[in-house]
C-alpha cells in the first residue's frame, strides 16, 4: 500500500514537472516569438526621427535650380541668355520654357514668346524635346521674320541648354505645322544654333 502510494506521488511529480516545462517552454516561445520582436520594432521606430532628420538636409540644399533661358536684346538681332533659379521639379524643361514665356527679369532684354503661350505638354526622346504650344504663339504673336526666328530659337537654345537635349521639334496644339507664322521651317527638328548669340 506505501509502495503505492509513493509511485502515485512519483508519477504525479513526473506530471507536474513536465507540465511546468511544457508552460516553460510556451512562455519562452511566445517571448522570442512576440515580446522581444515588439520591443526591438520600438527601438526602431525610436531612432526613425534622427535618420529622417539627417536625410532631409541634403534635400533643403538642392531646393533650387540654376536654368539658362534665351531673350531678345533691344534691338531684336540676336538672344542674350539669363540664368534664373527655379524651384527644384520633376520636369525643369518644361518649368523654363514656363520661365521663358513669362519674360525677362532684366529690363533691358525682351519676350521672345506671345505671353498667353501655354506648354500643353513637353516630352524628350532620343535627345529630341517635343514642345507642345497652345496656338496663342501664333495668334498673338507680333510678326516679322526675324520676330519668328528669335522666337523659335529662345525656344530651341532655352531647351537644348539641357545636356539630354539636342533638337528641337515645335507642334502646335499637337500638330506639326511647316512654319509658325509663314518664314522658319518648323516641321522637322531644329539643333541649336550659336549664331544667334551676340558675341
Amino acid at each position: 500500500m506505501g509502495r503505492r502510494k509513493k509511485k502515485k506521488n512519483s508519477f504525479k511529480s513526473l506530471i507536474n514537472l513536465i507540465i511546468f516545462l511544457f508552460l516553460l517552454f510556451v512562455i519562452l516561445f511566445l517571448v522570442q516569438k512576440f515580446i522581444l520582436p515588439l520591443w526591438q520594432q520600438r527601438l526602431v521606430i525610436e531612432k526613425i526621427p534622427d535618420k529622417i532628420e539627417k536625410e532631409e538636409e541634403p534635400i533643403s540644399e538642392i531646393g533650387e535650380l540654376e536654368v539658362t533661358l534665351y531673350f531678345s536684346d533691344d534691338d531684336a538681332q540676336y538672344l542674350i541668355p539669363e540664368i534664373r533659379k527655379i524651384n527644384q521639379t520633376d520636369d525643369p524643361a518644361k518649368q523654363s520654357l514656363i520661365e521663358l514665356i513669362k519674360g525677362p527679369d532684366d529690363s533691358s532684354l525682351y519676350p521672345t514668346v506671345p505671353p498667353t503661350t501655354r506648354v500643353n505638354a513637353l516630352y524628350i526622346s532620343d535627345g529630341i524635346a517635343y514642345v507642345d504650344l497652345s496656338s496663342e504663339v501664333i495668334k498673338d504673336h507680333p510678326g516679322g521674320s526675324t520676330g519668328e526666328l528669335l522666337t523659335v530659337y529662345s525656344i530651341v537654345m532655352t531647351l537644348t541648354s539641357f545636356p539630354d537635349i539636342n533638337k528641337v521639334q515645335i507642334l502646335v496644339d499637337g500638330n506639326s505645322g511647316e512654319t509658325l507664322i509663314g518664314h522658319l521651317d518648323i516641321s522637322i527638328p531644329l539643333e541649336r544654333e550659336d549664331n544667334w548669340l551676340r558675341r
